[in-house]
């Protein structure tokens, strides 16, 4: 049965829902071609309905906060159960229970079931560019994704908590982030290292940069797509091309996060492509046509990658499948998220 839930503003009880039935349920989501269920965000941007397949029961999100259980099922009467009523469990899909999310620090995630898909690719990298072929057989375990990049909003709050050092702040840079709360806490935090990154993942949580392999998979699905949507970009579709064809992009910063909802990948996840490239936990290192299970990359290296492009890249620079290499101390335009291990 299919049943469409409404974004609200930002990150609200409607993503709540998706990220507890549909996310983690291993069925896709499809952006509904409604026009008359839209919620406007703060910042005037919508969020269209999305359009979930499920029957998983819907839960009732708890009051906003960061973390906590996930909400309980009342009890349904079983016409076959002596004792007249038996409690009804809530069913979290294939990756078990996902976090609560806060809508102020849109810490939602959403589950990437287990499978196996074709990584890399036959054709040349793109100039400034590592190699990323041959292109060669991966089966990974079901695991947990943040739905959006680190907000600054979110990552000011490790940095409060005395775990993560500040984030760069010079906005001439591409820094979004700021001391005191300001004008871009929805925004994806940039101006981060790569230990700034994965600081911040251990200490929201227990979590951790996600694998090369898992990025990649989440932004091409197991269809091998060139981009989490399909084959063809368009501006609707992701911050990318801010200095050309997208002019609605150009600047100095990123867009807050979820700008671009119709460019969604098939589980959830938003900016996967384009807004701010993002850092992952590999060392860079060249790929084997051997098929691999859970590969996590070389044990030392000189350079970490970086997936996905930022705001300014042009669309055939930003594929699913592109690697960037940067020093693992560098602080520019580049952004991250988290992930964690599923538990079934």
């Amino acid at each position: 049965m299919s049943k469409v839930v409404a974004l609200t503003p930002w990150f609200g009880l409607g993503l709540v829902a998706l990220v507890s039935s549909s996310a983690c349920s291993g069925e896709a989501f499809h952006l509904s071609e409604a026009t008359d269920s839209i919620s406007s965000s703060p910042d005037g941007g919508s969020f269209p309905a999305l359009v979930t397949n499920s029957s998983h029961h819907d839960a009732e999100a708890p009051p906003d906060g960061a973390g906590g259980s996930a909400a309980t099922v009342s009890p349904e009467p079983d016409p076959d159960s002596d004792a007249g009523s038996v409690p009804v469990l809530p069913q979290f899909g294939p990756c078990g229970e996902p976090r609560t999310p806060s809508e102020a620090l849109a810490d939602a995630e959403v589950c990437v079931p287990a499978g196996n898909f074709s990584m890399g690719s036959g054709a040349a990298p793109r100039p400034g560019y590592l190699a990323h072929g041959p292109s060669h057989s991966v089966t990974l375990a079901a695991y947990f994704l943040d739905a959006y990049e680190v907000t600054v909003a979110r990552y000011r709050r490790c940095v409060d908590a005395g775990a993560c050092p500040a984030a760069g702040v010079n906005a001439t840079l591409s820094c979004t982030y700021t001391q005191e709360p300001a004008e871009h806490e929805r925004h994806p935090v940039t101006c981060v290292s790569w230990q700034s990154a994965h600081d911040f993942c251990a200490w929201d949580g227990g979590r951790r940069l996600p694998s090369e392999a898992e990025w990649e998979r989440a932004a091409r699905n197991d269809s091998g797509s060139k981009y989490p949507w399909g084959e063809t970009f368009a501006c609707d579709l992701a911050v990318l091309a801010g200095g050309g064809q997208c002019s609605d992009y150009a600047g100095q910063l990123p867009q807050p996060v979820g700008s671009t909802p119709a460019g969604a990948s098939r589980d959830g996840a938003f900016d996967l492509v384009g807004n701010a490239a993002e850092w992952v936990a590999d060392w860079f290192g060249g790929y084997s046509v051997a098929s691999v299970t859970d590969p996590t990359g070389p044990s030392t290296g000189s350079v970490r990658i970086q997936r996905g492009g930022g705001w300014i890249t042009p669309p055939a620079d930003a594929t699913s499948y592109g690697r960037r290499g940067e020093a693992p101390a560098a602080s520019g335009s580049f952004s991250f998220r988290c992930a964690r291990d599923a538990q079934p």
